[in-house]
């Protein structure tokens, strides 16, 4: 699994010390398998995605689109965003992580076990899985959001 989309749209508030920095974008639509988060703006039909484990400017909009399916099939679908939607591991390492670990249940993601900002690294052999929302509320703990 590259990413999920979630069978109904759920409140940002999963998000923990994160929603209230998502401006409009109120509903969490799916998640790739290493935490990036797909939201949505449902009075504007606007799509972002979040990437609670990236440094720095952590999420990309994407605009409008006329609904869930089409963003899946213009921006999830498309060729080249699996090396971005599964930051910090490459494509090719998805496998690899699922032959370790088995593969994801519900609300599950793939993570370093010590977040890289805190001096953990990104080889394979430290990756562990878990809850995408605990993980998510943890890599803001870290960084300090509020």
């Amino acid at each position: 699994m590259i990413y999920k989309l979630l069978d109904k749209p759920i409140s940002r508030n999963v998000l923990g010390c994160w929603e209230k920095h998502m401006w409009h974008y109120t509903m969490v639509i799916g998640y790739s398998a290493t935490g990036a988060i797909f939201l949505q703006a449902p009075e504007t039909n606007e799509y972002l995605v979040f990437y609670p484990s990236m440094p720095g400017s952590n999420c990309k909009r994407y605009g409008e689109f006329d609904s869930i399916q089409d963003f899946e099939n213009e921006i999830l679908k498309e060729e080249t965003f699996p090396q971005y939607c599964l930051y910090p591991i490459a494509p090719d390492d998805l496998s690899v992580l699922e032959k370790n670990l088995g593969k994801l249940e519900s609300d599950q993601i793939y993570f370093p076990k010590l977040d890289p900002a805190l001096g953990g690294g990104l080889e394979l052999e430290g990756f562990d899985k878990g809850d995408i929302w605990v993980r998510t509320e943890i890599l803001g703990m870290n960084r300090g959001i509020e």
